[in-house]
């Protein structure tokens, strides 16, 4: 199983981002991805959004896979903004907010190997640690762009919501 880098805490106050809600299996996600991150990068970079200081990118599971039937699994391509931006929400594009504490495993990975990244994160860590899960979204912020073939290897961290 893959191990990650190293494990930090760490707390968000409002991180202001926009994001396009999909709707369906992760593996139709994935076909669908490309598509919904150059949307929401467009719709970006047309409203002035980007910022190389506070821009990451995000991608949001917003249900668990354990409990939600995979045709009804929302999924969300996001992208942090400057706090003080101004936003009119359009098409596919919302507004929300991050905030909390949470425990973030820093990965190096190929493209093979976040699904045993994110079983490290919730089964070895999380119960091993006893750190208490908060009622939230947990998400993967890439550092560095996800790998395109199985063989590259990207910075990716992985946040779960804890209290």
């Amino acid at each position: 199983m893959i191990e990650p880098i190293n494990i930090t805490i760490k707390e968000l106050e409002k991180q202001r981002i926009i994001y396009i809600r999909f709707r369906g299996s992760y593996v139709e996600f994935r076909r669908q991805s490309r598509k919904l991150f150059k949307e929401l990068f467009d719709f970006a970079a047309k409203n002035n959004l980007i910022s190389s200081d506070e821009t990451k990118v995000l991608t949001i599971y917003d249900d668990n896979p354990f409990i939600t039937e995979e045709v009804n699994l929302r999924t969300s391509v996001a992208m942090i903004i400057p706090a003080n931006a101004k936003v009119v929400e359009s098409g596919n594009v919302c507004v929300s907010s991050i905030s909390g504490k949470f425990a973030v495993g820093h990965f190096e990975m190929s493209g093979n190997q976040y699904e045993e990244a994110w079983q490290y994160m919730y089964q070895e860590w999380l119960f091993k640690n006893k750190a208490r899960i908060r009622d939230a979204v947990p998400f993967e912020m890439y550092i560095t762009e996800p790998p395109k073939s199985l063989k590259d290897k990207s910075l990716t961290d992985i946040y779960i919501p804890i209290l």
